[in-house]
């Protein structure tokens, strides 16, 4: 029986990266890996440096990996839980 609370997950990723600025930090809900590699870590708080989006379904938040300090693109999916800056910086 649907009783209207199902989710769309393509649509709550899309709005969970709209409502997150610059500044706010992410955590992971698993390890990261790019090329086997370990570059981020699973419940680290981690501040979004920048947000990409090249189609509706390609969008991004870029962090600094505290372990190869390279950026790194992470699907909103990825995120298990957030932190609001208290200072917001908002570009016109």
């Amino acid at each position: 029986m649907n009783n209207g609370t199902e989710s769309n997950p393509l649509v709550d990723a899309e709005f969970f990266w709209y409502s997150l600025i610059e500044g706010d930090q992410i955590v992971l809900d698993a390890d990261y890996f790019e090329d086997g590699i370990k570059v981020l870590h699973k419940n680290k708080a981690y501040e979004v440096l920048a947000k990409t989006e090249q189609s509706i379904s390609n969008i991004a938040f870029i962090v600094q990996s505290d372990i190869t300090e390279q950026l790194i693109s992470v699907h909103p999916f990825l995120v298990e839980n957030y932190l609001i800056s208290p200072v917001k910086y908002r570009h016109n």
